[in-house]
C-alpha cells in the first residue's frame, strides 16, 4: 500500500501503527481522528429514494424508487451514486474539522518531531507531509450491504421469489408478519463462505469505496485515503440502522471489522472465510480488519498451531492486511457476562485492539459471543 502511494521502500518498511491499525511513517505522516461511516444507513436511504425512513426527511439524492428498479444493476448504480454523495458530505465535515484544528490548535510539540521541522519552520497542521494521510474515509458495515445486495439480487431480480414491494414492507415491519421472507433472506448467499455470488459483490463495493475516496482533496493537502476499521462502531452503527435484507433486525449490531463476515453467517469453516476476504482487493486500503474466533479445543496440539500458522501465511501471501483471533469458549463469555467479578482479567480482541471483556458494553459483548467458533475440521 505505502509503496503504491509513492513512499520509498526504506520508509515503507519503517511504518508504525497509530491507534488500532492506522498506518503511519514516523515523522513523515500523521493520522487524524475521523468518523465512522455507517454504510448500511446509505443502503437504507437508497431503498427509500433518498429519504430517511425514520424521520421522513429527504437526506440523500433522489436516485429513484426501489420498486421501480428494472434491473439489479439499476439498484446497484443508485446505491453507488447515493454512497458517493454521502462520502462527499463526510469529507466536507472532515475538511472543516481539519481547517479548524489548523487555525485554532497549533501543535508545537508534534511539530518539532516531524521531518525537516526546523527547515520548514511551520506548525505541523500548516504543512503538507511527505506521506499525507491526515484525512481518511472509513467504512463500517460494508459486509452487511454486500449480503443485503446478494439477497436482493437473488430473491428479487434473479429468482423473483420476492417482489420489491414485499421486501420493502418486510423491512419496514422489521420482519414481523413476513417470517417466510425473512427465512429466505437469511438463507441467501452470505460473505464468509467462499461463495463468488456474494464475494464478487463485496469486492465491487470495496473497490468503489477505494476508487471514490481518492477523488476528494483534503484541507491538509493530498487526497482522502480509504481505510476500513471498526473499533466498536458496528454496535452503535447497527443501533442507528433499520432492518436490512441480509436478515438483520432493526438495531442489531453490524458485522465487526471490515473483512469479517456477519456474526454466525460463516458456516463453511476458516478457509472459506479467507477465500471470501481474499476476493477483495485490499491493497488500496490504509487498513483492513479481519476477526476470527476459534474454540480452545481447536488449538491444543502442535499440529493445530501449524495449521493456524499456515492459515495466516496464506492470507497474507494473497493480499490480506490483518487478521486476529479470539481463542475462547462461548460458555466462558456467557459466564463472564453473568459473573463479571470472576473474570476481571479476561482480555478479548474486539476490533483492532484488545480490551477487558467485562468492561465492554453489553451489545459489544453479545456481538463477540455471536461470532462463529471455528475449528480445523472444515
Amino acid at each position: 500500500y505505502l509503496v503504491n502511494q509513492g513512499v520509498l521502500l526504506q520508509d515503507a518498511r519503517d511504518y508504525a501503527f497509530g491507534g488500532c491499525l492506522d498506518v503511519n511513517i514516523p515523522g513523515k505522516s500523521r493520522i487524524n481522528a475521523f468518523g465512522m461511516f455507517i454504510v448500511p444507513r446509505v443502503f437504507e436511504i437508497t431503498m427509500n429514494n433518498g429519504i430517511d425512513p425514520r424521520t421522513g426527511k429527504q437526506l440523500g439524492l433522489k436516485t429513484g424508487d426501489f420498486e421501480k428498479s428494472k434491473t439489479f444493476d439499476d439498484f446497484m448504480n443508485a446505491f453507488k451514486k447515493q454512497l458517493a454523495y454521502f462520502m462527499g458530505l463526510a469529507v466536507e465535515e472532515h475538511n472543516i474539522t481539519l481547517r479548524a484544528q489548523t487555525e485554532l490548535f497549533p501543535d508545537p510539540v508534534h511539530s518539532i518531531m516531524m521531518v525537516d521541522a526546523i527547515k520548514v519552520g511551520k506548525d505541523v497542521l500548516d504543512r503538507v507531509l511527505p506521506f499525507e494521510n491526515g484525512s481518511a474515509l472509513n467504512c463500517v458495515g460494508m459486509i452487511n450491504v454486500a449480503d443485503s445486495m446478494a439477497a436482493v439480487k437473488k430473491l428479487v431480480f434473479d429468482e423473483k421469489k420476492v417482489t420489491k414491494k414485499e421486501l420493502k414492507a418486510a423491512l419496514a415491519a422489521n420482519w414481523q408478519g413476513y417470517e417466510e421472507i425473512h427465512k429466505m433472506c437469511l438463507a441467501a448467499p452470505k460473505y464468509g463462505n467462499g461463495d463468488p455470488y456474494v464475494d464478487s459483490i463485496a469486492a465491487e463495493l470495496y473497490q468503489f469505496w477505494a476508487d471514490t475516496a481518492v477523488t476528494f482533496p483534503t484541507a491538509w493537502g493530498g487526497t482522502v485515503k480509504p481505510t476500513g476499521i471498526s473499533i466498536t462502531a458496528h454496535a452503535p452503527g447497527g443501533a442507528l440502522t433499520g432492518a436490512t435484507p441480509d436478515g438483520r433486525f432493526a438495531g442489531e449490531t453490524l458485522a465487526d471489522g471490515t473483512m469479517s463476515p456477519g456474526q454466525g453467517r460463516d458456516t463453511h469453516g476458516p478457509t472459506a472465510v479467507l477465500r471470501s476476504a481474499m476476493a477483495i482487493n485490499q491493497i488500496p486500503y490504509q487498513a483492513t480488519l479481519l476477526n476470527m474466533k476459534f474454540h480452545p479445543s481447536a488449538l491444543k496440539s502442535t499440529e493445530d498451531l501449524s495449521k493456524l500458522s499456515s492459515l495466516i501465511k496464506t492470507y497474507f501471501s494473497a493480499g490480506g492486511k490483518h487478521i486476529q483471533f479470539n481463542v475462547v469458549d462461548r460458555k466462558m463469555l456467557q459466564d463472564a457476562q453473568e459473573h463479571p467479578e470472576k473474570y476481571r482479567d479476561l482480555i478479548i480482541r474486539v476490533a483492532g485492539y484488545s480490551a477487558y471483556f467485562v468492561q465492554l458494553t453489553r451489545p459489544v459483548q453479545d456481538e463477540i459471543m455471536m461470532r462463529t467458533e471455528h475449528g480445523f475440521n472444515g
